[in-house]
């Protein structure tokens, strides 16, 4: 054990695990966002025993809360942004997919780790599962809702965008139960949408998200991004403004991530757009957005999503960060039994050829880290902007809040946090680094257990 932590870091691990400790402003008070996610990545299992331990761990039932993930990789365009795109949109190619993906679901439903129990809530995700046909998309949500165990109350997402979102596909989507639409408006400034790849102007997509509020059969939550190009900080806050004119149940405000070799830092790179927001300068439209919706009076489940009352749950988004079991379909999904992380294969060719076979087409597997529970209970309630110390001390079978002790005391003197009896609440200013900070605790966490470990960071602010 590693109790007295803070001695044996350098001055990069420092400054890492505590930022800019003489900042005299909080957009400083760390360097940048270190990655997506906070989190731990387990031990790779090896190629040749990835078979044998999915039989294992698809053979033991699974208890307490489950997630299902689909993932269809298809979009009709590609955003600049987007480090998810894996397929331009083509009929046959979807629709091989689709029918592989009902099999695949079919194929799982009798898993032990998947019949058992009940499952709170499906995310159908991408790439954009609207740029399915209407037929293919009833064929994939009715295989889930007829083949799966879901919770009577389960939430039931289907993300997407505007474009090409016919009504066909939203009858099929309400058919077959989806009773929950979350779409990636990003911006209603068309020029700004324009500069990232988005094709439909603001007015289009205005017209819709209120066409999906006046059916009144789902909840409709959308996405905005902070810090895009051609974006001002008065142009962010009257994109909440217009969202919430439509009265839509809930929005996702994120912070734009740059990666060092995406595409939209070529074009900054090659001067065809301007560079956006530094991630300091983000921090002011991070507060400015916190203020206004606090002003109208919404209501802040995680530190990134808003919701307007309780219609929009967003059980999906916080249930992942609690780690609990996640059954991923599709190509390029990721998913989590108790035992193991694992991914399914991004290429269309091994996922179609293992799936015909009667395979689930396992790509790759981890084991959880023997502290998983530990780190997901840290980053999920920090998602949420608070840390409960008894629960930590609990789940760690130990008072590892007294470890903790000198970085907390650290975020306290900067007022990126505030003790509230055993617990720690964000502040505003912390708010908006509590990827970091969650972090920040896993790092001492896994310092106090081995002072060989080495904290690492991302690079998803090339803004900077």
């Amino acid at each position: 054990m590693n109790a007295d932590w803070t001695t044996s870091l350098t001055e990069e691990k420092r400054r890492l695990i505590f930022g800019n400790e003489d900042a005299d402003t909080f957009s400083k008070a760390y360097d940048k966002k270190r990655t997506v996610h906070a989190g731990s990545k387990g031990e790779a299992v090896p190629p040749e025993e990835t078979h044998k331990a999915w039989m294992y761990a698809s053979s033991q039932p699974s208890e307490g809360n489950k997630l299902v993930y689909v993932n269809v990789p298809f979009c009709q365009t590609r955003c600049l942004y987007c480090g998810f795109f894996k397929n331009l949109a083509k009929a046959d190619m979807m629709e091989a997919f689709t029918g592989a993906l009902v099999q695949e679901i079919q194929t799982s439903a009798s898993l032990p780790v998947v019949s058992s129990g009940r499952i709170n809530a499906v995310y159908i995700g991408g790439g954009t599962p609207g740029a399915l046909s209407a037929e293919q998309i009833a064929a994939m949500l009715n295989a889930i809702k007829d083949n799966l165990p879901l919770a009577n109350d389960c939430e039931f997402t289907f993300e997407t965008r505007t474009y090409q979102l016919t009504d066909e596909k939203i009858e099929a989507c309400l058919n077959a139960g989806v009773n929950r639409f979350s779409l990636g408006v990003q911006s209603f400034d068309t020029k700004t949408r324009r500069s990232i790849g988005r094709v439909d102007e603001g007015e289009t997509v205005m017209r819709m998200l209120e066409k999906l509020k006046a059916l009144n059969e789902a909840t409709v939550s959308i996405d905005l991004m902070f810090g895009l190009p051609y974006q001002t900080e008065s142009g962010f806050l009257e994109d909440i403004l217009t969202a919430d004119r439509i009265g839509v149940d809930g929005m996702a405000l994120y912070q734009l991530n740059v990666f060092d070799d995406g595409r939209l830092m070529e074009k900054i790179k090659e001067e065809k757009l301007p560079p956006p927001p530094t991630t300091a300068e983000q921090s002011v439209y991070f507060i400015k957005a916190q203020k206004l919706m606090q002003q109208l009076g919404y209501m802040q489940p995680s530190m990134a999503h808003w919701v307007r009352d309780t219609r929009d749950r967003s059980l999906y988004n916080r249930m992942t960060k609690q780690g609990h079991t996640m059954h991923a379909f599709g190509a390029g999904a990721g998913g989590r039994t108790p035992q193991y992380g694992y991914f399914t294969h991004m290429s269309l060719e091994p996922y179609l050829k293992m799936v015909q076979a009667g395979r689930k087409p396992i790509m790759g597997l981890s084991r959880s880290h023997e502290r998983q529970r530990l780190h997901n209970l840290i980053s999920s309630q920090i998602d949420c902007g608070y840390l409960r110390g008894d629960m930590v001390d609990r789940e760690a079978g130990f008072r590892l809040t007294e470890v903790f002790e000198p970085l907390i005391s650290s975020w306290e003197e900067r007022r990126l946090a505030e003790r509230v009896g055993s617990s720690i609440k964000l502040t505003p200013q912390g708010q908006f680094w509590y990827v970091n900070m969650a972090q920040s605790l896993i790092d001492v966490t896994e310092l106090f257990f081995n002072s060989e470990y080495t904290p690492t960071a991302a690079k998803v602010a090339a803004q900077n």
